[in-house]
């Protein structure tokens, strides 16, 4: 399919004219991919499903609509992309398109955010009932450069997709789990439970999982934003720094 880069409709190979709006149309280039760390949060209603078909269409799509609303604000905030949303299911990517060298710790926060964005939820409309699985995985994935998630293309692929979806089915009812790398990266800054390892498809062994009990402070106030590695080979820089420090003092200059 070529999609007209003027208003968006799709039209058929061999196409040269858009069959909306007439305008010209090219076949797109092949998008550029490259391999990134990233951290993947997968987000299910739970039961929705069954409630639905006892519910009128147009109240359990009101419903949604203010589930995803609420999650997108809440993922946007720590600097993530909803990739998609599949029905009551929510996919969002820390680390791309923009990197952060603190995505996974983004990706807790978010999840556990979620968590607290659901209750408030259920408060406001006590017949909503909404419950939600979370799960959040970390690694290495092929990222398509250039693809608009807002449109539906796919901008991550790999392993800790596929795991990262694992893991939200084996969570707990309204509980956010993670797997081992996330959990290793962050656990300075969040505080963990560690559950029973899942046997889950596609992997050989089972996988440990560890549930996201809180994070230690409100991130960017709170959380004291220590470099997270030594400096080596500095020793002359950083006497010239003091001694630069020390005489701005003594002489009162800026």
């Amino acid at each position: 399919m070529l999609v007209c880069a003027n208003c968006g409709q799709e039209n058929p190979e061999g196409f040269r004219f858009c069959g909306r709006c007439g305008a010209a149309l090219e076949a797109s280039a092949p998008q550029a991919e490259e391999r990134k760390v990233v951290s993947v949060l997968f987000c299910d209603l739970v039961g929705f499903t069954a409630k639905s078909e006892r519910s009128d269409p147009e109240d359990v799509r009101a419903v949604l609509r203010t589930y995803h609303d609420r999650l997108k604000k809440e993922i946007e905030r720590l600097g993530g992309t909803v990739e998609k949303f599949i029905g009551d299911a929510v996919m969002a990517v820390f680390g791309a398109p923009t990197a952060h060298e603190d995505d996974a710790e983004r990706a807790v926060r978010a999840g556990l955010r979620i968590l607290e964005a659901i209750s408030e939820l259920n408060e406001d409309r006590p017949d909503r009932g909404l419950s939600v699985r979370i799960g959040v995985n970390t690694g290495e994935a092929v990222v398509t450069l250039g693809a608009r998630a807002e449109r539906g293309e796919a901008m991550v692929a790999g392993d800790v997709v596929n795991t990262a979806a694992r893991l939200q089915a084996a969570a707990p009812q309204d509980s956010l789990v993670v797997g081992a790398p996330t959990e290793r990266i962050t656990r300075d800054h969040i505080d963990y439970e560690e559950l029973e390892p899942v046997t889950v498809k596609g992997k050989s062994e089972p996988v440990r999982l560890f549930r996201a009990l809180s994070a230690r402070g409100r991130y960017g106030v709170d959380v004291d934003q220590r470099t997270r590695s030594p400096f080596i080979g500095r020793t002359y820089e950083l006497e010239l720094l003091l001694r630069t420090f020390a005489r701005s003092v003594d002489e009162g200059g800026l």
